[in-house]
């Protein structure tokens, strides 16, 4: 079993549907952008637990977006590829991924266990990260949902 959720960081102001969701040092262009979301806005704790092994985050700096998008990333390149390493664009956190015929082994960089999953998993996972991030961000932000950006980059199911 796999269980996954975002923690929303109350120090983050984003998620408080009392802050107008646009970019405060941009006042000419305030629409927030793929960086705005992948870099800066809406951090949360990260909480993986995979067959009993926890390779939960708690880190002031992670963007939910970021974490979805980098998931999403592994997976592609799995597709064509056995292993590969990647970070989390804000806080370097390292998630190595190597993948066999049945299933995929993943490990970090912060915890010493090892965890391994199928690749069904590995999809489902993936898929629960952008839609969590999405309805997060949505549940917050309604307005949100008319981003482009968002919409058609974490809102939208991956191709399979």
């Amino acid at each position: 079993m796999i269980s996954f959720s975002f923690e929303p960081r109350a120090e983050d102001v984003f998620w408080s549907c009392g802050v107008r969701p646009e970019h405060p040092d941009r006042p000419e262009h305030p629409e927030l952008t793929g960086a705005d979301f992948s870099m800066d806005f809406f951090k949360a704790d990260l909480r993986l637990v995979v067959h009993g092994v926890d390779l939960g985050l708690r880190t002031p700096g992670l963007p939910v977006v970021d974490f979805a998008l980098m998931l999403e990333y592994a997976r592609r390149e799995l597709e064509t590829r056995s292993d590969i390493a990647v970070e989390t664009s804000v806080t370097q956190h390292v998630f190595s991924f190597s993948r066999e015929a049945e299933a995929v082994t993943l490990t970090t960089n912060y915890a010493p266990a090892v965890a391994r999953l199928t690749w069904p998993e590995l999809r489902q996972l993936t898929e629960r990260a952008k839609a969590g991030a999405y309805r997060l961000i949505t549940t917050a932000h309604p307005q949100l949902r008319d981003n482009v950006w968002l919409r058609e980059t974490v809102g939208t199911p991956s191709a399979v």
